[in-house]
């Protein structure tokens, strides 16, 4: 097991020693690594145990377990092999010729190990060296891969017990990044995530995957990961692989004993030669490092495995499989084992169930559900009942917003004879992969056609105006929404199917979004209060209440907004579409930030990123970015900032409105947060180039005016020109906003900006009254209030009004503190504190003149306030001033120092000179 090749060298004695200088750090396995050096500690303490290294072929078993055996024998442990041992003599006896211990015996791939080796190491553990303080601990350091061999399970066991069990899963993006590196491959950040994904963090697989030269594009069709993995799969026990056949074809989370249970069955049927299986317990103890699961529930957790064992299993084989899973799921998991276990000359009998369970689902608002089962019915169906049916599924699909459902159906494209209809289905794909010019396009090429009226079947007319009001929506093309509305109102059409039913709820939440888009919000929101009546029990009742809440929210209503973001919360733990739940909670977050509810705001915002990477869908994605990049400048956290707005500047793939706009106002915000007012301007430039920028008007949305107007007065050193420029912006903001004045405005008030042109322009006096008036206006929005707290201390510092500026700048900082906005908390305090600690080297007499001096005296005033001579004062202004690292009268006026350390001010009671004993 051990030669000089692999860095260490052989005593006298044959026993391999190896020094600690030369391990090889392994990559990202710093908590495995830990465990590993505990058990070694643990030995050296007079303790004998078990490490016990676990995982799937590529994860770094025996990477980790070459450091873990360096290390010991740097710790003075004796490091052997079962080779170097001569059982005949007892394995106790034989340790014992090498020394006096401790010994740390290495194992590697315990399950490739002969007979003969386990059970010499089978005697060591009998011996009870393991189970009782011994004179000589042994440490017994092993690997493995999934096995279901008893001495290996009896191991985990006690390492389990000791807390050196190691699972070795998935490594991060970030560390297989320098694994990478470190073995020569330099791939950009969009390969390296690619390659993560792919691999599931398996360095192995990531490796094999990077030195192929696999591109971003190409890691889907990649067999690189299954064929690194079969070999592995090949080699397993059949009762292991027939166990793991069956999780991979198990979609839902099955009790391990159900999956265990068909695997035997499976195998009896298979090897009616081999002898008894397993228990199930040891099954899924055996695949502990590719599962997951709570209690009794497992399932794969790695989509290579599942490709590899699917890829391996013959046709007869899967159909059996799936049968014996039929027998012992129900539901939706019965009805994909039935479906996939069918013949391929159809089943009728099954199609009309499916059918049927799938019409139950539309009815109870479960679309994905009702999606799926209609697809199922569509399968397992032949000649027109088919295309029937995949008319059907596809109309779900599309009101269950299930883009992946819509991309699976399209192979089945051909059933449909109709090119009317063929075209309203390739729409549908084009809109759900945010293609909505192709998508508009060729809606248009058949309603607008000369004749469409006569060609189009009415109820397919209707159902196209459906969707091209859907993509106009999206497009933020409110003009273009109201007339496909009032072109489906011409039509008359009353559905009568539950699909079409269904849609006709979609049709009266299109009107409202057209509205509201147009600004015509009061109407907007009395038509959801009609509407929410009317859907009551419906999925559609979930969504419409996260737009109200929008609706209320950005009408300046954000108490009406707030509950209705919370009885969404309530509806969306039973029936909304994934989509709309994953779009209403993201802007929920974005309302959230705003409102200084911060972490709430990130909590939820991850949660929609978690939902979409499992959904693969990418409905609310830009705006809980947004949150997170703005959250992570607030917070000081470089990486989380650098990741979301590199996602935000370069991955956003959305093309609806809000959440465009939220990218938008995101990006300016973080530049500002940033100090870049260059880049904030040019961000707002290219929003101002396009017709977001119109609708936002329309809608309501100007606070983004506040960022420009607040970048264009925090230039370095702005020109007159720009400070104009400014001033001419600010007066049309104003008008807006006396307009409107409910409007929410996170971002700054037109009262807080012309104070901040007032102190730009040296009036500290009017930027006073203007922030004072400001921070009453802001009161909603925490984060705001706080940075206008601080500008009005400063302001009265410039007034010499010191007093005042200490309560403003201690309630900003109270407000920052809480909100955990760390860059700007610490300027509070800079500004507090900056030089506290250099006023307390002043003797009494300079405090005294210090104080005096902050309330803008001069040194005559000075020494008749403190019946000193004119010199005197003078002497001490000398040298106070650079006690106080300062060089003008001007600079302590304006300090914060004066204002949190002074003592109380000198008084002028007659006969009493006060400081006279620092004379």
């Amino acid at each position: 097991m051990f030669n000089a090749a692999e860095g260490g060298a052989l005593n006298p004695t044959g026993v391999m020693h190896v020094k600690a200088s030369a391990a090889r750090i392994v990559i990202g396995r710093d908590s495995e690594r830990a465990k590993a050096l505990r058990a070694i500690h643990r030995t050296l303490a007079g303790h004998s145990g078990v490490c016990f290294l676990e995982g799937t072929v590529g994860s770094g078993k025996s990477a980790l377990a070459s450091e873990a055996r360096e290390r010991a024998a740097g710790a003075g442990l004796t490091v052997l092999s079962l080779a170097d041992l001569t059982p005949f003599r007892g394995m106790c006896e034989s340790l014992q010729t090498h020394g006096t211990g401790p010994y740390c015996l290495v194992v590697d791939d315990l399950h490739r190990s002969s007979a003969e080796a386990k059970h010499a190491l089978e005697q060591l553990v009998d011996q009870a060296s393991l189970t009782r303080n011994a004179d000589s601990p042994v440490l017994i350091l092993l690997t493995s891969s999934p096995t279901v061999d008893p001495l290996t399970r009896r191991l985990a066991r006690m390492s389990a017990h000791t807390g050196t069990r190691v699972t070795l899963r998935g490594i991060t993006r970030h560390e297989l990044s320098r694994l990478l590196r470190q073995h020569g491959h330099q791939l950009n950040e969009e390969t390296v995530a690619a390659v993560h994904m792919r691999a599931a963090g398996n360095p192995g697989v990531a490796l094999r995957l990077a030195e192929a030269g696999v591109h971003t594009e190409a890691e889907e069709q990649s067999a690189i990961s299954r064929s690194f993995l079969r070999p592995e799969l090949e080699r397993m026990e059949p009762c292991l692989r027939t166990f793991l056949e069956v999780l991979a074809l198990d979609t839902g989370d099955s009790r391990a004993e159900v999956a265990a249970e068909a695997a035997v069955l499976a195998l009896k049927a298979a090897r009616p030669d081999l002898a008894a299986p397993v228990d199930a317990d040891d099954l899924v103890d055996a695949l502990h490092p590719i599962l997951s699961g709570n209690g009794r529930e497992v399932r794969l957790a790695d989509e290579a495995w599942r490709q590899t064992a699917q890829a391996l299993i013959e046709p007869a084989r899967r159909q059996q499989l799936h049968e014996l899973l039929a027998e012992r799921t129900t539901g939706l998991a019965r009805s994909r084992h039935l479906s996939a276990a069918s013949s391929s000359d159809g089943d009728p009998g099954l199609g009309d169930e499916f059918e049927v369970e799938g019409l139950k689902a539309l009815e109870a608002g479960d679309y994905l559900t009702s999606a799926e089962y209609l697809s199922m019915a569509m399968n397992v169906s032949r000649g027109p009942e088919r295309a029937r049916r995949m008319l059907t599924a596809s109309l779900t699909v599309a009101i269950a917003e299930d883009p992946h459902g819509v991309l699976d159906l399209h192979t089945e494209i051909g059933l449909l004879e109709d090119p009317v209809m063929v075209t309203l289905f390739q729409a549908g794909l084009a809109f759900f992969t945010g293609q909505l010019a192709e998508a508009r396009r060729l809606l248009h090429s058949e309603l607008r056609a000369p004749g469409a009226g006569q060609h189009i079947e009415s109820l397919t007319h209707w159902r196209m105006l459906i969707l091209l009001c859907t993509v106009e929506i999206a497009a933020a093309d409110a003009q273009a929404a109201q007339a496909a509305v009032a072109e489906l109102r011409l039509l008359g059409i009353t559905p009568s199917t539950p699909i079409d039913k269904v849609l006709g709820r979609v049709l009266a939440m299109h009107e409202i979004y057209a509205l509201w888009n147009s600004g015509v919000v009061e109407e907007s929101i009395a038509r959801l209060d009609d509407f929410l009546i009317q859907a009551a029990g419906t999925a559609e009742h979930t969504d419409a209440l996260y737009f109200r809440a929008r609706v209320h929210y950005y009408a300046g209503h954000t108490a009406a907004a707030l509950d209705d973001l919370e009885r969404a919360e309530e509806g969306r733990h039973h029936r909304v579409v994934p989509a709309a739940a994953q779009r209403g909670m993201a802007e929920q977050a974005m309302i959230e930030f705003q409102l200084g509810r911060w972490s709430d705001a990130i909590l939820r915002a991850e949660r929609v990123i978690s939902m979409a990477r499992a959904s693969y869908d990418w409905r609310g994605l830009a705006s809980s970015h947004a949150v997170l990049a703005m959250a992570a400048v607030a917070h000081a956290d470089e990486t989380a900032a650098a990741e979301h707005t590199d996602w935000l500047s370069h991955h956003v793939t959305t093309s609806s409105s809000l959440p465009l706009y939220n990218v938008m106002t995101a990006m300016a915000w973080t530049a500002r947060m940033s100090h870049d007012h260059a880049r904030a301007l040019d961000v707002i430039a290219a929003f101002r180039r396009s017709r977001l920028s119109t609708w936002a008007e329309e809608v309501g949305l100007i606070g983004w005016r506040a960022l420009e107007i607040e970048a264009l007065l925090d230039l370095e050193n702005p020109s007159g020109a720009r400070i104009a420029e400014a001033g001419r912006l600010l007066e049309v903001f104003s008008k807006q906003v006396a307009l409107q004045p409910a409007l929410p405005l996170p971002y700054g008030h037109p009262q807080a900006l012309r104070a901040k042109l007032a102190a730009q322009r040296g009036d500290f006096r009017a930027a006073v009254a203007d922030y004072r008036a400001a921070i009453w206006l802001a009161t909603d929005f925490p984060h705001t209030k706080a940075r206008l707290h601080h500008s009005l201390g400063i302001a009265h510092r410039e007034c010499g009004e010191h007093a005042e500026a200490d309560e403003q700048l201690e309630a900003a900082r109270d407000i920052f503190a809480q909100l955990g906005a760390s860059p700007e908390l610490g300027a509070v305090k800079s500004r507090l504190l900056s030089v506290a600690g250099r006023y307390a080297s002043l003797t009494p007499r300079e405090r005294d003149i210090a104080h005096l001096i902050s309330q803008g005296r001069t040194n005559r005033e000075i020494s008749e306030s403190l019946f000193v001579s004119k010199k005197t004062v003078e002497y001490h202004v000398s040298n106070l001033l650079p006690k106080l690292g300062m060089s003008s009268r001007r600079e302590l006026w304006t300090s914060a120092a004066v204002a949190s350390q002074r003592t109380a001010p000198p008084e002028q009671a007659p006969g009493f000179s006060p400081g006279v004993r620092g004379i």
